[in-house]
């Protein structure tokens, strides 16, 4: 499969891709939802109403989702993953308007009807690049409105993130901690943001940001990594004592860290 800037590159890219699935319980837990600035300016954008029809590519366990199904708005979520799907509909239960599609967006069958809105949270990137955008941008109403965001991680500094570096070192993981984790996000954002505008399928293209935070204790912390598809797919012994060392350096600073975040709001028009 060829790369692209919108795709992660790794040599085992479709089994972190399929490994969310695994830990489903837990990234419903411990996974953060999204600013509520963020969701603002997605529905003032596209005028968002109860009348809306809105598709979401990786719906996983509808964190955003829930976000737009409490305005009314008809929403189809296409999920690959049946545990992610199963938590997502439990979730969305009181929202009748709200289905879902348990398939990859490559292969889904999508309805005849536009739709006013496609969105996508944390997942795009893992949508295959050949397929993506031409039918986002095919399942979109002439001036419909295409929304991908993602929470980003800007990096650490302080003791804290050091002990953390150095658990990470000492079993020559790679890291998420360090400053450098800044460039790299920098960088996706603008290849990102020229991926969209090469595609020729979209106008008005913004990109936003809105930095934010979460406090995790140690154990939080813990189920958060385990969540990340690179954290997920080590072996079992590596990332125990990953783990455990990372927990130690938390609970040497007083048993609590801020996690910063930076979401990062990829708005476009059909």
């Amino acid at each position: 499969m060829n790369q692209n800037p919108l795709t992660p590159t790794v040599t085992n890219w479709d089994e972190q891709r399929r490994s969310f699935d695994r830990v489903a319980e837990a990234y419903d837990t411990f996974r953060p939802g999204y600013p509520r600035e963020l969701i603002a300016a997605i529905v003032a954008a596209a005028a968002l109403r109860a009348e809306s029809r809105l598709l979401e590519i990786g719906s996983g366990t509808g964190k955003a989702t829930a976000e737009f199904a409490s305005l009314g708005c008809s929403i189809l979520g296409v999920e690959p993953g049946p545990e992610l799907a199963a938590v997502a509909a439990r979730r969305l239960a009181a929202f009748p308007r709200v289905t879902f599609q348990q398939a990859r967006f490559e292969d889904c069958t999508l309805p005849p009807e536009p739709f006013d809105l496609v969105f996508s949270a944390q997942a795009f990137h893992w949508v295959t690049p050949e397929v993506g955008l031409t039918k986002a941008a095919e399942a979109l109403k002439p001036g419909g409105w295409l929304a991908l965001f993602w929470n980003r991680y800007p990096g650490m500094v302080g003791a804290l993130a050091q002990e953390i570096q150095e658990a990470y070192d000492g079993l020559g993981v790679a890291s998420m901690v360090t400053p450098d984790y800044a460039q790299k996000m920098e960088r996706d954002i603008r290849e990102r943001q020229e991926h969209l505008e090469r595609s020729g399928l979209f106008s008005g293209l913004q990109v936003l940001r809105f930095a934010w935070s979460v406090q995790y204790t140690a154990q939080q912390y813990l189920g958060l990594l385990g969540t990340y598809s690179d954290h997920i797919t080590l072996p079992a012994t590596q990332r125990a004592a990953l783990f455990a060392g990372v927990a130690a350096a938390i609970e040497r600073h007083g048993g609590l860290i801020d996690r910063p975040y930076v979401a990062v709001l990829h708005l476009a028009q059909r």
